[in-house]
């Protein structure tokens, strides 16, 4: 094997006592990669180069997008102001693929009875993983997970079979004391906001569901340009039966609907043992980023465990009370963990629709600032949002922090513009148009943004 092996990279030196006794000799262990091409070394280190300058800790400090903070707490990350926009983006967008698709928006509260989650299984499944909260009488739980809150919410209502589905879409914020030394910026935390959905059925229209979540899965990620080479994991339960919530027969009818809605939409699945849910299989969709690597974001899950446990039903043509089917879905996950996927993947380079700061006026001399201005509330009044740089600086320097700032484009205010009332329009690659009338200008940004191009 090691004289096919043609290029070693070290990867680091670690040492310990052997047998973890002190007094006996060190030990060094030496953590190294090979290649069978020498080629393979140097593609191996410029992606290793890229990964750190794309580094969502590193972008993010950069262009101040989210901050940690000591006295908050490890795994709790505040957004900045440009984080913010970025995730309030986001949010619009994932319900502008669902207002038309018959989905509700609900609210939920951060804290529950310690009851509702021993009803549903959360409070043996993660166990030392819940935050408790003492109140004056009565114990609480910040809650892991949003599907016993949603559950509640159809359960205060009677329904039909007519009624069916009932979607429920809820971006909203669970909490887990994950480790401590498995934190880290925005792709580990403790406060986790996942952009939830959950939907109650009938099993005849688990088929046309799927359809539909797989549908605004494919939209998404196609808008983002992440839609390349994606493959489906079809979780499905493993040999320790004792994990998981629910009969033998509730997960034979769950896996087979789940997996004929898989083969009727013809994804590119394969099996998962024993990566399903505590209560039930699901579809996991594993996207790649700009580097190649792979991400488990977007999840169909398919439940027939926590109807029961919670006593959900629905009246059926015969006037008699049935379980409906309970569809768990999320399109990007935890919006935390997509936000340091999107990151990475744009190189902070977000494209228009998504970033921050989408125009950056930069003035020549302090003659040309009241145009800037104007520019500026009229950029303002159409939702664009836009920054002015009228330092007292060169013009060379205020572009080179605009370029650093990555802004999608720099708009150049000299005496020249101010007389014609036109734009010099720089891209973040460094094209320059002069001249440009500025109606034209805003219409034509409105449009990218509007149908959130990517150039």
């Amino acid at each position: 094997m090691f004289s096919k092996i043609k290029a070693l990279k070290a990867l680091n030196i670690a040492s310990a006592y052997w047998k973890n006794n002190q007094n006996n000799e060190q030990l060094v262990r030496f953590y190294c990669v090979g290649f069978s091409t020498e080629q393979g070394l140097v593609n191996f280190i410029q992606k290793q180069a890229d990964a750190e300058n794309r580094s969502h800790l590193k972008i993010g400090k950069e262009q101040g997008l989210f901050v940690v903070s000591d006295l908050v707490g490890a795994g709790m990350p505040l957004l900045a102001p440009k984080g913010t926009i970025i995730r309030n983006e986001l949010i619009k967008f994932l319900w502008s693929l669902h207002k038309d698709k018959g989905y509700q928006q609900v609210w939920t509260p951060h804290l529950a009875k310690e009851q509702l989650y021993k009803t549903s299984g959360h409070w043996d499944k993660f166990g030392d993983e819940l935050f408790h909260v003492q109140g004056k009488e009565e114990k609480f739980l910040m809650k892991p997970m949003n599907c016993p809150h949603h559950m509640q919410i159809y359960t205060h209502f009677a329904w039909s079979y007519r009624d069916l589905p009932v979607r429920y879409f809820e971006p909203a914020t669970i909490y887990r004391d994950e480790k401590s030394g498995q934190l880290l910026g925005l792709s580990r935390v403790r406060a986790i906001t996942q952009d939830d959905g959950h939907l109650f059925c009938r099993v005849s229209q688990i088929g046309e569901e799927v359809r539909t979540i797989v549908n605004v899965i494919k939209e998404f990620y196609r808008t983002l340009k992440m839609d390349k080479d994606y493959w489906v994991r079809f979780s499905v339960r493993g040999d320790d039966r004792s994990k998981y919530l629910g009969s033998n027969e509730v997960w034979i009818t769950a896996e087979a609907a789940l997996e004929k809605a898989a083969k009727d939409l013809k994804l590119p699945y394969k099996r998962g043992e024993g990566e399903a849910a505590f209560y039930g299989p699901k579809l996991d969709f594993i996207f790649k980023d700009a580097l190649g690597r792979e991400w488990q974001l977007a999840t169909i899950q398919c439940d027939f465990n926590l109807p029961e446990r919670f006593n959900l039903t629905y009246m059926n043509e015969e006037g008699k009370k049935e379980r409906p089917v309970v569809i768990h879905r999320a399109i990007s996950g935890s919006l935390e963990r997509f936000m340091s996927v999107l990151i990475e993947h744009f190189a902070g380079k977000f494209p228009l629709w998504l970033s921050p700061v989408q125009v950056k006026i930069v003035t020549v001399t302090d003659r040309n600032i009241p145009f800037a201005q104007e520019l500026y509330q009229k950029l303002l009044k159409e939702d664009i949002r836009v920054e002015v740089d009228d330092a007292s600086e060169t013009i060379g320097k205020k572009v080179r922090r605009a370029q650093l700032e990555k802004v999608n484009l720099i708009v150049t205010i000299g005496d020249k513009e101010v007389e014609r009332k036109t734009l010099a329009v720089r891209t973040r690659e460094g094209e320059v148009t002069f001249d440009v009338a500025v109606e034209h200008f805003v219409s034509e940004l409105k449009e990218k943004i509007e149908k959130k191009v990517i150039e």
